[in-house]
């Protein structure tokens, strides 16, 4: 989880911008991973399509 320390005399909306663009990168990370498939279910569902389309 990305952290951000808010500086002394810094208004909330420019620490709140700093931590959402720290944040971006985790939350695409957190998309590409949310359905990883396996070598061999990557196989398997490569099979499937062909076997509709092919």
């Amino acid at each position: 989880m990305p952290t951000v320390v808010v500086r002394e005399g810094e208004p909330i909306d420019k620490a709140l911008k700093r931590f959402q663009k720290a944040a971006s990168g985790t939350k695409a990370e957190i998309r590409k991973r949310e359905y990883h498939l396996s070598k061999k279910e990557k196989r398997i569902y490569k099979q499937k399509q062909n076997r509709k389309f092919g």
